[in-house]
């Protein structure tokens, strides 16, 4: 995979998640995960939350992943 976020698409399959999972997970669009996993985006703060749950990090990890 190409693209900003390699880190963040990593830890979402090393968890099991396809994209879709995890946009059904943190109740966004599919195409919302895609924008962030290429860096086009970052997920909003009410968001993160939910989405370092998913991928089994804490909100800081998460940030790091985001970077």
């Amino acid at each position: 995979m190409r693209g900003k976020r390699r880190a963040l698409a990593e830890r979402r399959e090393v968890v099991g998640h396809t994209q879709e999972s995890l946009a059904e997970f943190v109740r966004v669009e599919p195409t919302t995960v895609r924008r962030w996993e290429r860096g086009e985006t970052s997920p909003q703060p009410g968001v993160r939350r939910k989405l370092s749950e998913a991928l089994k990090v804490s909100v800081e990890q998460l940030d790091a992943l985001l970077a």
